[in-house]
């Protein structure tokens, strides 16, 4: 990305600050002025803290080549200042009063105040789960430091969503911040194992029951089930899936695929039906370095598809870079029922402003404000889409090419 304009003009304006502040100093020291010399220190402390705040928004935008210029600047925008919904008295909704649901495609999100819910859990599901429209997704690349885990939480639990635990897990950061957390675990993960390679129940059963998991997805490649290997290795997923949702106590469970690995769903789908046992959600993650979230919403669709064919209650969850209302509809337009948001809460993170630094507070300050303007501006596309034809809203076709 291209800062050098605004480097230039930021150097310059830094240079003659500085000559003004040595100036004050020189001055006072040779004529003993004392207020000469207080107001060069006040100057150079004054630039100290605009530099460090240019240094913040900088790294914000330089460390995620991912995202586009513009994507950068309305994430840090909306994590600045929390812009309120529209004037409407206290926990009435945006939509108007008697509204209970509205219907995005074939996608039906149950309102509640002035958010957006889908309920997740079928057959079994002793405990579903209502999940916000925009949830909290962790990268799989790069682990954030323990202040931004426990901003993040903390954030998540103020907003009402979830946060997607990852590659991280369950870590102390995530449970102190009191958040939702949908529990991404390996099936072959050593600690719930037994020493001859089976599955420790009396272990897992003690992580999933506690209160704070609210879904659980195992991570699924496609190389591991083979089209030349018999689906009896997908029934034996299947069960053991059934297994895990006993051993939670009902909780909602699923399985995560990466774009790349969306022809895992169609077989998945038919050993579902033969098998009458349904998962409750299929996650559908962007791959880690994908600018383009055309992949995701093809492969939303492919799996909306799939499941539509066998008549399955199963929901569908997308993962990637969304930053914006246009990138969430669309992907709900496409056949998602709620959705990740990854990186465009990095960067919220990492535009977070402090006095001097950063704090957890500021950055859950910009964390929950991104969240809420862009759950905002979800909403007022979606009226806009309500009260026009599709034709004259600019923004966004929600609709999905099948």
């Amino acid at each position: 990305m291209n800062f050098a304009a605004s480097r230039t003009w930021a150097g310059i304006g830094f240079i003659l600050l500085f000559l003004t502040n040595a100036g004050l100093v020189i001055t006072g020291l040779i004529f003993d002025n004392l207020w000469c010399t207080l107001s060069g220190m006040l100057l150079a402390l004054t630039q100290f803290w605009l530099q460090e705040r240019m240094l913040q928004k900088q790294n914000a935008l330089a460390g995620h080549p991912l995202l586009s210029d513009a994507d950068l600047r309305m994430v840090i925008g909306r994590s600045q200042t929390l812009v309120p919904f529209n004037h409407t008295p206290s926990g009435e909704s945006v939509f108007g009063a008697g509204y209970r649901s509205v219907q995005c495609c074939d996608t039906n999100l149950q309102i509640t105040g002035n958010m957006l819910f889908t309920e997740i859990g079928v057959g079994n599901c002793r405990m579903p789960y209502r999940m916000n429209l925009l949830n909290i997704g962790l990268l799989n690349t790069a682990i954030p430091d323990k202040p931004s885990l426990l901003a993040l939480s903390r954030s998540a639990k103020a907003s009402d969503c979830a946060v997607n635990t990852g590659t991280v897990g369950i870590v102390p950061e995530l449970l102190r911040g009191g958040s939702d957390l949908v529990w991404r675990m390996d099936r072959m993960e050593p600690y719930y194992r037994n020493p001859d390679g089976t599955f420790n129940e009396v272990v897992f059963r003690k992580a999933a029951t506690r209160p704070y998991i609210k879904m659980i997805e195992v991570k699924l490649k496609e190389a591991h089930f083979s089209p030349d290997v018999l689906e009896v290795s997908l029934n034996c997923l299947i069960t053991f899936l059934e297994r895990i949702k006993v051993l939670s106590g009902g909780k909602p469970t699923g399985v995560c695929l990466s774009v790349a690995d969306q022809g895992l769903v169609a077989r998945l789908c038919h050993v579902m039906a033969a098998n009458v046992v349904y998962l409750d959600f299929v996650t559908i993650e962007s791959a880690s370095g994908d600018k383009d979230v055309t992949a995701l919403f093809a492969a939303v669709n492919a799996a909306r598809l799939s499941i539509d064919e066998q008549a399955l209650p199963t929901r569908v969850i997308a993962s990637g870079n969304l930053a914006k209302e246009r990138d969430i509809l669309q992907v709900i337009g496409h056949g998602a029922h709620a959705c990740y948001s990854v990186r465009p809460f990095q960067v919220a993170l990492s535009a977070a402003r402090g006095l001097i630094k950063t704090t957890t507070n500021s950055k859950v300050a910009a964390v929950t404000a991104f969240h809420q303007n862009t759950m905002a501006a979800t909403m007022r596309l979606i009226t806009a889409c309500a009260a026009e034809p599709q034709t004259k809203v600019e923004e966004a076709s929600i609709n999905a090419a099948n």
